[in-house]
């Protein structure tokens, strides 16, 4: 048990320094030898993992952070360490062999239930136990709200465009989380914009007032923060209503408000500090002085490494970071790493896959919005011996927040899988597919008596829409099922050329055999508030 007092009183400055830093490397057996001598020297406080550098699957984590717990030993407060992962579901799911791979948070807003979003978060939080993760960046608070030509830009990181949704939601995944022992982690305070300004390339502004922000942006933090989040992470952007100068992540007017407006009280994260809206402006050392004097207690700079004790040691020597903040920050950090139970790796799995997946289906199911088509005209009536070409679209990594790939889904397979038809033919679909292209894949269509359509944000990379308008040139009665995969905008642009059209909310196995269940089974598309927009 950490006795937090006695540590305390007797950690230098240096320790206490150390242990407000995540430190990075990459490896899959084993921690580095420069981490265990910094352990050894009492100054490793914690580690963040990345899906390509640290992970290849459930089990080889378990057995590494195993290890990497068992070198507490060798500092002088047997102090074990924060291990920290992103854990989000859909597209980013940095421990993806071995676990469930859940539909995503915008499939789980589709579906509104939070009494899904609570078991979602409670099997997640079995399956970090066991991988030895202590706090997981998760779940996304943000609002999709922003509009472009009067619609809302959305990404499926993302629950809804209703503030209440997200908040319902992300609440109730937090609660399931914690449940289970995982720190759960709120992110992006006050609330990342879905703009063309990505701050993993420079910084936004946000011009929203005040009451704006706290109506729709902070709402969905608040509701975390009453019900009992553990860990809420920044967001690189200005939010000019509260600080018309420093980005959230180094804006102490941000933080302030946050822990006396809002009564937060736990861990502060950054995110990653050498994203070049911060690096940029600020360069990697100045960035982390402003953010340890702005009240961040876990600083996530993958740059920074070996110096960061002695730089920021020598800013409090020189007056330049207040070392109060040092104090309350380190304070925090083992009060969590109490809490949580660091260090305590169960030795074998408390989770059953088969239900994580039965769970994963029950919530990609009731996430599928019917866009277009008629309900009773579903499942689809096939003969036999016609053929249904199916043209996917690349369903690989899209964004720098994407940590999984899917290159070897498919829905020709499942179909056959589940047994609803063997006579398929599958083409995958460049996001920007070229004029030979085109006509290629249009081709899959019209040699096929059934076109399956799926798209990848077709509404910005609208070159896949040339393939569906060839096909129509030739094929203008053919039956099309089109699925909008990755974002709800398609669908308006789908429906002109498509019999059917689904939303879906995301792209995994999970979502894609619910698409298959109401196309050609029994599966039967729900209703809710929370579509309502996009059932329009």
């Amino acid at each position: 048990m950490i006795n937090v007092d006695k540590i305390l009183v007797e950690m230098t400055l240096k320790e206490k320094i150390a242990q407000m830093y995540l430190q990075y490397y990459q490896g899959y057996d084993d921690l580095p030898e420069n981490l265990k001598e910094l352990n050894r020297k009492n100054l490793l406080g914690g580690v963040i993992f990345f899906s390509g550098n640290n992970v290849r699957d459930i089990d080889q984590l378990h057995n590494m952070t195993k290890k990497i717990q068992s070198y507490a030993k060798e500092n002088k407060y047997n102090l074990p360490f924060l291990l920290t992962i992103d854990q989000e579901g859909g597209q980013l799911t940095a421990i993806f062999n071995g676990t469930t791979i859940f539909p995503g948070n915008m499939s789980m807003g589709f579906a509104n239930d939070e009494n899904l979003a609570y078991l979602q978060g409670k099997h997640v939080g079995k399956e970090l136990k066991y991988a030895g993760i202590n706090i997981c960046y998760a779940p996304v608070l943000d609002v999709d709200y922003d509009v472009k030509d009067g619609v809302p830009v959305v990404d499926n990181r993302r629950f809804s465009t209703e503030p209440q949704v997200v908040a319902d939601m992300g609440s109730s995944f937090i609660k399931g989380l914690e449940d289970e022992g995982i720190l759960a982690c709120g992110k992006h305070f006050p609330g990342m914009r879905i703009t063309k300004v990505d701050t993993h390339f420079q910084v936004d502004r946000s011009p929203y007032d005040k009451e704006r922000l706290e109506n729709v942006e902070i709402l969905p933090f608040r509701k975390a923060i009453e019900k009992g989040v553990s860990c809420i992470m920044t967001h690189h952007g200005i939010f000019e209503a509260l600080d018309h100068e420093y980005p959230a992540s180094l804006s102490k007017k941000i933080l302030t408000y946050l822990r006396e407006d809002l009564g937060f009280q736990g861990l502060i994260v950054s995110d990653d500090l050498i994203m070049k809206a911060v690096l940029n402006e600020y360069g990697e050392k100045e960035s982390i002085k402003l953010a340890i004097n702005a009240g961040i207690d876990l600083i996530i700079s993958t740059c920074a490494s070996e110096w960061f004790v002695d730089y920021v040691y020598d800013c409090v020597i020189n007056g330049e970071i207040e070392q109060s903040k040092i104090e309350e920050s380190v304070k925090r950090i083992l009060e969590y790493k109490k809490k949580a139970n660091v260090g305590e790796i169960p030795d074998k799995k408390e989770y059953d896959s088969n239900y994580g997946k039965e769970l994963s289906a029950k919530i990609a199911a009731k996430g599928l919005i019917l866009y277009k088509g008629n309900q009773e005209e579903l499942p689809i009536r096939i003969d036999k011996e016609d053929k249904i070409g199916i043209i996917l679209g690349n369903p690989a990594r899209l964004v720098m927040s994407d940590a999984t790939n899917l290159y070897d889904i498919s829905l020709k397979d499942l179909i056959k899988k589940k047994g609803y038809h063997s006579n398929l033919k599958e083409a995958i679909m460049p996001w920007h597919p070229t004029d030979e292209e085109i006509i290629s894949l249009a081709d899959v269509g019209i040699i096929s008596d059934v076109l399956i359509f799926t798209t990848v944000n077709a509404y910005r990379f609208d070159r896949q829409i040339e393939v569906l308008k060839e096909f129509r040139k030739f094929c203008p009665t053919k039956k099309v099922i089109s699925i909008a995969t990755r974002s709800p905008m398609d669908a308006k642009i789908l429906a002109e050329y498509s019999d059917y059209v689904i939303i879906t909310g995301g792209l995994t196995p999970s979502i894609l055999e619910g698409v298959s269940n109401a196309i050609f089974g029994k599966e039967k598309f729900e209703y809710n508030k929370a579509k309502e927009f996009f059932c329009r």
